[in-house]
């Protein structure tokens, strides 16, 4: 690392590409380890995992493969290095704008890790489908949550993917388990409810986005509601309304959307706003559930009303 910051300091770009290329020799040497370890225990423990997942008809494998093939690549079919690479030329755009080194030097550590990361999940699931289709084409699989996980992720846990792997958000470590029979992996291997149910009360907080919204998941609010509120769309935020602070989302206010029919029932939606170039939304904020508390206090049965007439519960 002190050749890479001399040859920066200095200019000197080939002395720097190269210094950065004879650094990354151990990196990747480590990287090609991990990838043939990951892709090895994947494919010996997938069928393993599928039999205690209630599939049947499990053989010997139809064929073998050659773990060895998925190393040195990633899942984009870019052989590691130049994929690696990327996080240089991050760097390098990073001193361009002006910033630091220091500064540019974290974001190639930090692009390194999750690129490296990446790299590994990418190589667990093709090996562990390749292991699957080897002893039972008819295999399926769904997403599997690694603890700790984000509501994002909570919500998609259980659900069936086809023959593309599900998205993934930056650092997500969701994997796939394989079964032949999609309703005992729901059921068994990846559930919300049952990884909401497992956390400490600070971990739910976390997970959920706030305490309000952990007591209002155990007062029966929907899950999907309370993690997409938080979407890009939905826009949580803070305003001073009827001289209270407040916290809102517009997530589910379109004239379509479920809070809107809710609010429209209990006489709250008075009129519509223009809501981008095809849609009109509802002229009232649906409040988010840490308001709806502080507006009921005490009364619990209040509280419950607030949360249904928003569209929570």
């Amino acid at each position: 690392m002190a050749q890479i910051v001399k040859a920066w300091r200095q200019n000197r770009s080939d002395d720097f590409n190269q210094a950065y290329a004879d650094a990354y020799a151990p990196m990747l040497s480590a990287l090609d380890s991990a990838q043939q370890d990951v892709a090895e225990y994947m494919a010996d423990t997938t069928p393993d995992v599928m039999q205690s997942l209630g599939s049947k008809n499990i053989g010997s494998g139809e064929f073998a493969f050659d773990t060895s093939r998925l190393i040195g690549w990633a899942g984009n079919g870019q052989n590691t290095f130049v994929n690696l690479w990327s996080s240089v030329l991050l760097g390098k755009q990073s001193v361009a704008n002006g910033n630091s080194l220091n500064m540019a030097l974290s974001t190639i550590e930090n692009s390194l890790a999750l690129r490296s990361r990446t790299v590994l999940a990418d190589t667990a699931r093709t090996s562990s489908m390749m292991a699957a289709k080897a002893h039972s084409f008819t295999a399926h699989y769904v997403r599997m949550l690694t603890p700790p996980s984000c509501g994002r992720c909570a919500i998609l846990a259980g659900i069936p993917s086809g023959k593309k792997a599900f998205e993934r958000h930056p650092h997500c470590d969701c994997v796939a388990a394989w079964s032949t029979d999609e309703s005992a992996l729901a059921k068994h291997y990846a559930n919300a409810t049952d990884y909401l149910n497992s956390l400490s009360s600070e971990d739910l907080a976390k997970t959920l986005g706030s305490q309000a919204n952990a007591q209002a998941w155990h007062d029966g609010a929907d899950l999907n509601q309370l993690v997409n509120a938080y979407r890009k769309s939905g826009n949580v935020r803070p305003a001073q309304l009827y001289g209270r602070s407040i916290k809102y989302t517009s997530e589910g206010t379109t004239k379509h959307g479920w809070a809107y029919s809710r609010m429209k029932q209990a006489g709250y939606v008075k009129g519509h706003v223009e809501y981008g170039s095809k849609y009109w939304r509802a002229d009232r904020p649906r409040l988010m559930p840490e308001s709806i508390y502080q507006i009921a206090g005490s009364d619990h049965a209040q509280a419950m009303r607030l949360l249904n007439n928003y569209g929570w519960l």
